[in-house]
């Protein structure tokens, strides 16, 4: 199971994994300038959680093999400089065994502000991931699709 929560504002990252860590739950807190909604969360969860159910996976953490798909990354170096939380700024918590209501307490515990629109896709953050090029080989209904679809490449990538 899996839990998206949005937030902004400013935070320590290491003192927030250790926050979170106490409270015997383990998260994965990323850019939300480069989250293309919460199907782009769940589509890299899904291909996660499935490398380690095949012992495909890279990482040692469901959070980071989720980060490297989301990501579009080969490499978990990639990731992090492309993808991890900044000092300050917005961002989209993936909480991998709490409820909501639990993972809302953290967020705010962290003195941010829950915000869930800075979760919304744009094309702006599209662009992170795909390139003009290839959104003129499809309709715009399809726009996100390519995204979803290099989500699932990192599989092939590894």
């Amino acid at each position: 199971m899996m839990i998206v929560v949005g937030a902004r504002g400013r935070m320590d990252v290491e003192r927030a994994l250790e926050i979170i860590k106490k409270h015997d739950s383990e998260a994965q807190i990323l850019n939300a300038a480069r989250v293309c909604g919460r199907e782009h969360l769940e589509v890299a969860y899904e291909h996660a959680r499935r490398a380690f159910h095949e012992g495909r996976n890279k990482s040692r953490s469901i959070g980071m093999e989720t980060m490297l798909y989301a990501s579009t990354k080969r490499q978990i170096k990639e990731a992090i400089e492309f993808m991890g939380a900044r000092v300050e700024g917005e961002y989209a918590f993936i909480f991998f065994n709490l409820d909501e209501k639990k993972a809302v307490e953290i967020v705010k515990e962290l003195g941010l502000e829950v915000d869930d629109k800075v979760l919304e896709p744009s094309m702006e953050k599209l662009l992170y991931f795909v390139e003009e090029q290839e959104m003129q080989t499809v309709d715009k209904s399809f726009y996100f699709d390519l995204l979803f679809e290099k989500v699932a490449m990192v599989e092939l990538m590894k």
